[in-house]
């Protein structure tokens, strides 16, 4: 999934959590293994190369494979998102209740799209791809329909 539609699922955790901040930084910093590839081919401090992967993802794919198979990697792991979770919760209740909800749905939103997802990373024995394409009109919707709830949340005050 994209930024946007992420962004409306933080809005709406953060929302009826009364906390934004552990909201977002928990989904932004999961997709830090996004970099993986960008770094790795030397994309990152190249302006040109990088703007032309931010507008076009497939220039970073595998040119055999067509998959983008850094890009996922170690962050989007359910083991991972049990590890965090737990040091997060140890550490502070109501932020670790906070961040396991924000990462579990970032996770879960990752599962809708067509793009690989191994939820065992490195385990490769399972990959689940959905329907929504990345950047798709049905991710417009989807996110439109999540930022519609969003101002439905505000509009009637519903919080926790």
């Amino acid at each position: 999934m994209t930024g946007p539609t992420h962004l409306a699922a933080w809005l709406i955790i953060g929302h009826l959590t009364w906390d934004y901040v552990t909201a977002i930084a928990c989904s932004v910093l999961i997709d830090i293994d996004h970099l993986v590839p960008v770094i790795k081919d030397g994309f990152l401090f190249h302006p040109k190369k990088l703007w032309n992967v931010m507008v076009n993802p497939k220039v970073i794919r595998n040119p055999k494979t067509w998959k983008k198979e850094d890009e996922r990697n170690y962050l989007h792991s359910i083991f991972t998102f049990i590890v965090l979770s737990a040091i997060v919760l140890l550490i502070n209740v109501p932020v670790g209740i906070v961040f396991a909800i924000a990462y579990a749905v970032h996770l879960t939103f990752d599962m809708l799209d067509k793009s690989d997802y191994y939820p065992f990373y490195p385990i490769k024995s399972v990959n689940i791809q959905w329907y929504i394409r990345y950047c798709s009109k049905w991710e417009f919707l989807f996110a439109s329909g999540l930022f519609i709830i969003r101002l439905m949340l505000v509009f009637f005050n519903i919080r926790f």
